[in-house]
């Protein structure tokens, strides 16, 4: 299994940050892990990566239940960035919740393609690698 050039991991638990780095670590699946604590300072980090035309991210992991800004509505806003930018990049909700209805809903988006309860191990890392890559 190849690396990916970098992965965007979008969760404001810190200590959650914290452990799912040391398992990316761990997989060895990506050069770069970067992570960001909301959904607005993803966006920035995104558009960020357009402007200086670095690597947009292969795999965006989005924790749907934030303070600041849901994973739903981080979602309704990425997709107002030019498709030519997302278009090879695959976003995986993740989430402790047992709602179904959370499930149900990521289908109304054809830019989420899976949904990952945590926490995350290295297989399902790896899994998602392969998945995506």
């Amino acid at each position: 299994m190849g690396k990916l050039k970098s992965i965007l991991l979008i969760d404001d638990d810190e200590v959650t940050n914290y452990v799912n780095s040391i398992l990316f670590k761990k997989a060895d699946c990506c050069e770069k892990l970067e992570i960001c604590q909301d959904g607005q300072a993803a966006l920035n980090f995104l558009n960020n990566c357009i402007a200086q035309r670095t690597h947009f991210p292969e795999i965006i992991l989005l924790d749907i239940n934030m303070p600041k800004m849901s994973g739903w509505e981080f979602i309704d806003e990425y997709i107002k960035i030019e498709k030519a930018y997302r278009q090879n990049t695959a976003v995986v909700m993740l989430t402790t919740s047992l709602n179904v209805k959370d499930e149900v809903f990521l289908q109304h988006y054809e830019e989420v393609r899976a949904f990952c309860h945590k926490p995350l191990s290295v297989g399902q890392i790896n899994g998602l690698v392969r998945a995506y890559s």
